[in-house]
């Protein structure tokens, strides 16, 4: 094998140089702003802000791309799962405009939804209109008051109603944070829904590795920072803000078995892929 004599071209290198303090920048700045909207948002408004963006995203709306769409492969495929019931009453969290409602129903459930985002829940409703649907203005913070007996707008789940099954919309745990929160909602889906199987999806921390890292330091620093000030917010592991999804958290894989147990559910699917989800069975007791 002969020795590579090339000489890299100045301005080669110059240019690569030039491309990682662009790309050290842009971490920076990102890893800048998701500290700051972490830590001086407070975690009470950090749903209301998600979902304000959502709301500004048409492609969930009947006739944009993501809607039309219909059920990824991996979801059909935890209907069909033995596990899943056949009929029945189902709860969609997080329903968007309808999306998964609209499978649900042509598979002949009747289905009770929620949204926090009032043009999708408008949008779903016109959608099912005449069908075995009731959709709700409503957010996981108002679940868990439902749960809780605090009244709001989802009060009437907690009347004796008999789920079948519990969805939490497409990624839609991802977007609950900090974990104390995730598990939380899960405990409320048990005491809402306690026969109820849940499906969730979400997306885990490994994914996204490499991109952490690179903003550790600079995070680790402006958390300190930002806490030292009394900031009201604070980040953990795999917290995220992306500009058109709001707050988001990659999970660590061992988080959905762990919390799953501790609000009374045993994971009968897990998969990793093509996009994380599990389906939670209750306990026995």
């Amino acid at each position: 094998m002969r020795a590579v004599t090339y000489r890299i071209p100045p301005w080669v290198r110059a240019l690569l140089a030039a491309d990682r303090l662009a790309h050290r920048i842009a971490t920076a700045r990102e890893g800048l702003r998701d500290e700051l909207l972490l830590a001086w948002i407070p975690e009470a408004d950090r749903a209301a802000l998600t979902a304000a963006l959502y709301a500004r995203q048409k492609t969930y709306l009947p006739g944009g791309h993501r809607f039309e769409s219909g059920l990824f492969t991996w979801e059909k495929r935890v209907l069909d799962a033995p596990a899943f019931p056949r009929r029945g009453r189902v709860l969609v969290g997080a329903a968007g405009a309808g999306r998964e409602v609209v499978a649900l129903l042509d598979r002949g459930f009747t289905v009770t939804a929620f949204d926090p985002c009032a043009d999708f829940v408008e949008g779903a409703r016109a959608l099912v209109q005449g069908r075995q649907a009731d959709i709700l203005l409503g957010s996981y913070d108002d679940l868990v008051a439902a749960s809780e007996g605090r009244g709001g707008p989802l009060a009437s789940l907690g009347d004796p109603l008999s789920f079948d099954a519990v969805i939490l919309g497409w990624g839609s745990l991802s977007h609950v944070l900090p974990a104390s929160a995730r598990l939380g909602l899960l405990r409320a889906v048990r005491t809402l829904a306690p026969r109820a199987v849940v499906l969730t999806s979400f997306q885990l921390r490994h994914d996204t590795d490499a991109k952490t890292e690179t903003k550790g330091r600079l995070r680790d620093a402006l958390r300190r920072a930002f806490t030292a000030m009394g900031a009201p917010g604070r980040s953990e592991p795999g917290d995220q803000f992306f500009p058109d999804g709001g707050f988001f958290s990659y999970l660590s894989p061992d988080e959905i078995p762990r919390a799953a147990f501790e609000a009374g559910y045993e994971v009968v699917i897990f998969e990793e892929g093509p996009y994380p989800h599990a389906l939670l069975t209750p306990l026995r007791t």
